[in-house]
């Protein structure tokens, strides 16, 4: 297959999983202007979508359906070597208020409401066979095309993860801590320490002989905020917020599949709530 069939089958796949998103969202009345609760506005704020996933998030009346596409490159290193680096390169698009069902008569937009480029790096540490360490660091931009704002996004970080197998179920156990600050032109920021408990537990099903076996992850994650960040409407940023919880499920397969060596993401969907807040999200990647 030559890269152009490559590169075209990769975004024919990106673009159907997007327009399958749009057409489950619920529709929405764009009119209604009911103020954001705090939990809400740590959703819904387009400066820290980056770190939010994919997800169509319907809070008071309004919609922000937010994709988040997770390029990135793992450097080559020795099988035997305890540090891997890896370079994040994510895109992530926004739509606020867009009726799902316009697809149908109109196709996907042709323009974005938001746009964000926050790339980075990841220290994959092996400290033991079972227990890795991740310290990480992002820095970008980000831009709300309604208001032709633009901020730059910077964010780091550190994660621990420990595994544990038993059998062919492997379990993963996931705690980060996460700050990010959000610095908008024209004066004013905003910032947010975020933090994470999260586990997975993953099962390959099918024939244990075949070349590409199936799998499926089931997970769960709890974040807590030290500050919650401002909202897009006239919300104030906060001392805190109540916890937030999100289960859900992924697909896809145990060696990865690729397309001219880019690896495809794993689908899922993700169903997240909190003090009133209630949003279902799409899974493109890791849940977390």
């Amino acid at each position: 297959m030559t890269l152009r069939a490559h590169l075209w089958l990769l975004v024919s796949v990106t673009r159907h999983a997007i327009l399958c998103a749009l057409l489950l969202a619920p529709g929405v009345d764009a009119q209604t202007t009911e103020p954001l609760t705090s939990s809400e506005q740590s959703v819904i704020n387009f400066g820290f979508a980056t770190q939010l996933g994919s997800g169509i998030y319907t809070v008071s009346g309004r919609t922000l359906q937010v994709y988040r596409l997770p390029f990135g490159y793992t450097f080559p290193a020795a099988d035997e070597s305890r540090l891997r680096v890896h370079l994040t390169l994510p895109v992530t698009i926004g739509l606020l208020d867009f009726k799902p069902l316009d697809v149908v008569d109109n196709g996907l937009p042709e323009n974005l409401d938001t746009l964000s480029f926050v790339p980075g790096l990841e220290f994959h540490v092996r400290v033991r066979d079972d227990w890795q360490l991740a310290p990480f660091v992002e820095a970008g931009v980000a831009r709300d095309r309604t208001s032709q704002l633009d901020q730059r996004v910077y964010a780091f970080g550190l994660r621990n993860s420990n595994t544990l197998v038993r059998g062919e179920m492997a379990w993963e156990f996931n705690e980060e801590i996460l700050r990010i600050i959000v610095d908008q032109d024209g004066g004013g920021s905003d910032d947010c320490t975020r933090l994470r408990l999260g586990a997975t537990g993953r099962r390959p099903f099918g024939n244990a002989m075949a070349a590409r076996r199936t799998d499926v992850l089931f997970y769960g994650m709890v974040d807590a905020y030290t500050d919650t960040p401002a909202g897009p409407a006239n919300g104030e940023s906060g001392a805190g917020s109540d916890a937030q919880i999100e289960i859900g499920v992924t697909f896809g397969t145990v060696e990865p599949l690729r397309i001219w060596r880019i690896p495809l993401p794993r689908v899922g969907l993700g169903y997240r709530f909190g003090e009133e807040l209630s949003v279902f999200r799409l899974v493109l990647g890791a849940p977390f």
